[in-house]
């Protein structure tokens, strides 16, 4: 750009009018700067547009098919604090109690306190949870040097902690992170190391897998294996508890497991047992005859008239009782296996004077069978048989026993409806109560009542939220495609920055006639009630009598009452209201909510659909707008070089015939 200093020699405001004549000359660049504006403004809110009719298509999705909420259930609980109830759509509506004994809990174990500052001895161990082991390689040093190792080991299985207990010393804590038994800690190792820290006390005492017997007289059947026994007189009695059952008499029965329990080599049955024998017997059979004679030859006087008696005599014999013979084989128990389908079974005779606690092979005689009955008998007095187990000895392979255990790994114990159940968790119990998920929170009394039941309110939810999300899209559409208006001829331009940037968009407005129309259409249904428009389910357009604006404004109004009864008595009416299978493949092809939401799908579908092929062509119009602002600021840049020139030259020139003409005044001054 050539340097000028304007006016100095013509005494004209030459910089101000260049300004100026440049301003004239970028009019045309302003007024395409003010379009790519619109044009910008416009595409921001096609985005916006988009994600409202999107989240307007989400919720008319959720109106039918699997997301409607008409079979909904709900689960709530007398004491929200002890339990929660989470019901699916699966949960039969009723009642159940439920008896929290004992919830779920974490193993944590710890040191003794050690001195911070003590650089521990080397040492090796092996930490395990619910089957996943991890070797710990410690090579000395302080106790926090220990805690860092086990979390780069063992951080998946297991969390750590390290409390100072008095400014110098430390307890290093060791949690589960699984919960319930399985979630158990187990050690093996340098039992020296572990003794020092004070993590473990010694080897660990032989543990059992226990299968508790609880009883109950349903269960109980007639004996049915080979065995022969005498025609039997007995009774049978089982505890309040179920923990005992007693046999009097001649009595021989089997006992069905609830679930068949595997057995190892070395699985036991475990019983208690206490044989009462029978009283001694009675003489009765040596007092009583075997043979009878019944009236003897006799004269009776009756007032001076003898009768003579007939001469009755009649033997009768009578068996003696036999005896039983059945040597020591009084009282005794065994198990059933089935082997391919074929009953295998052993017994096991109890000495009449045995008492106490007593145990059978039977891993040893079935190993990798499954019981599946226990039999008890009794052939002459009374045996009771209590506190039944089947228990297998854990493998403990040098397993050590943690010295300071903050927390037993514990699972959770509880009562269904008087059904003891045992989990290894407190959360996510799906498999207790038909389509209900427990969240164990408390445990102890009192006895907590789960109630399930429709829930309504998950349905209305629904179509309120729906509601909300069309009555803000037709305020949206109104101010995008409002036009504004005037009485006066020629106003028209100046009132044209008051109507909506989408004025006249048919696309837009063809959308908003088409969902107006599904809102007042009419749809088939199967049901018994069929229920064939909104207005039936309390959704309307306006109040009876309301204004012709209010209605041909069409936001959707709800009647809650009206909508909640109809849910309630009719809900597969309502079902088909919003969505309905009218060709009988099990596949939704008509309803209100599904005309709706296929309506709106050529506008928000993934990829190109209406709205992002119109924000491209903003894109494109926007990009054409740059380039023609590009091209005319060259233009004025060249415009703005060319009369700088011109203006330059002027003042050259006048500067120069200021110059001659300055020259001439001193020549004729100097002549006279």
């Amino acid at each position: 750009m050539p340097i000028t200093m304007g006016g100095v020699a013509s005494g004209i405001e030459t910089e101000d009018i260049i300004k100026k004549l440049v301003e004239v000359e970028s009019q045309p660049i302003m007024k395409v700067q003010r379009e790519k504006g619109q044009m910008q403004q416009k595409k921001k809110l096609l985005g916006d547009y988009g994600t409202i009719l999107g989240d307007l298509q989400k919720k008319a999705k959720d109106l039918y098919g699997f997301r409607a909420s008409y079979n909904d259930k709900k689960g709530s609980t007398s004491h929200p604090s002890m339990v929660e109830a989470v019901a699916s759509k699966n949960a039969e509506k009723g009642t159940s109690k439920i008896k929290i004994n004992n919830l779920a809990s974490t193993h944590k174990i710890s040191t003794d306190p050690v001195d911070g500052k003590e650089d521990l001895s080397a040492g090796q161990f092996e930490i395990e949870v619910g089957g996943e082991s991890h070797p710990v390689k410690y090579r000395g040093g302080p106790i926090q040097k220990l805690r860092e190792k086990i979390d780069e080991v063992a951080g998946g299985i297991l969390s750590t902690s390290l409390v100072n207990t008095d400014g110098s010393k430390y307890v290093l804590s060791i949690e589960s992170k699984t919960a319930g038994k399985s979630g158990e800690i187990k050690i093996r190792g340098d039992k020296d190391f572990l003794k020092k820290i004070g993590l473990i006390k010694g080897e660990k005492d032989e543990d059992r897998e226990k299968v508790n017997l609880v009883f109950d007289a349903k269960y109980f059947a007639s004996y049915d294996g080979e065995t022969k026994t005498e025609t039997q007189d007995g009774s049978l009695t089982v505890s309040p508890d179920g923990k005992a059952v007693g046999v009097k008499g001649v009595l021989w029965r089997e006992y069905t497991m609830p679930v068949d329990t595997l057995m190892k080599k070395n699985t036991i049955l475990q019983v208690g047992v206490d044989y009462i024998p029978p009283n001694p017997e009675a003489k009765e059979d040596e007092s009583l005859p075997y043979k009878m004679e019944i009236g003897p030859d006799e004269i009776i006087n009756i007032k001076g008239i003898e009768l003579h008696n007939y001469k009755i005599s009649r033997e009768r014999p009578m068996d003696a009782k036999k005896k039983k013979n059945i040597g020591d084989n009084i009282v005794g128990a065994g198990v059933v296996v089935y082997d391919n389908g074929v009953r295998k079974e052993k017994l096991y005779r109890i000495p009449k004077d045995a008492k106490g606690t007593l145990e059978f092979p039977v891993g040893a005689d079935f190993e990798g069978k499954k019981i599946s009955k226990i039999i008890f008998y009794c052939n002459e007095g009374e045996a009771k048989f209590s506190d039944g187990m089947i228990a297998t000895p854990l493998d403990k392979k040098g397993l050590l026993d943690p010295k300071n255990v903050i927390s037993e790994a514990q699972d959770a114990k509880f009562k269904v409806d008087g059904v003891d159940i045992t989990r290894g968790k407190n959360d996510g119990i799906i498999d207790v109560i038909k389509g209900v998920t427990l969240n164990l929170k408390g445990a102890g009394d009192p006895e907590v009542t789960i109630t399930i039941d429709n829930d309504i309110d998950a349905a209305i939810k629904k179509i309120t939220a729906f509601i909300d999300a069309y009555n803000k899209y037709l305020e949206i559409t109104g101010d995008l495609t409002h036009a504004a208006k005037t009485a006066k001829p020629g106003d028209y331009e100046k009132m044209k920055s008051e109507s909506g940037l989408f004025v006249g968009d048919m696309s837009i407005m063809r959308l908003t006639n088409h969902l107006k129309s599904i809102v007042g259409g009419a749809y088939p249904s199967k049901a018994d009630k069929p229920i064939r428009m909104l207005p039936q389910v309390g959704i309307t357009t306006g109040k009876i009598n309301a204004s012709w604006e209010t209605i041909k404004e069409g936001k959707l109004l709800l009647e809650d009452e009206v909508l909640r009864n109809a849910i309630m008595v009719n809900p597969e009416g309502v079902k088909d209201l919003f969505g309905s299978d009218n060709d009988g493949d099990n596949r939704i092809d008509n309803g209100f909510a599904y005309q709706f939401e296929n309506a709106l799908d050529p506008y928000v579908r993934p990829g190109k659909n209406i709205i992002t092929s119109k924000m491209d062509m903003e894109d494109v119009s926007i990009k054409r707008a740059d380039e023609y602002i590009a091209r005319q600021g060259d233009h004025v840049k060249s415009y703005e070089d060319k009369l700088r020139k011109k203006f330059a030259s002027m003042e050259k020139s006048v500067s120069s015939s200021r110059s001659q003409q300055n020259w001439m005044k001193q020549q004729m001054g100097s002549g006279q």
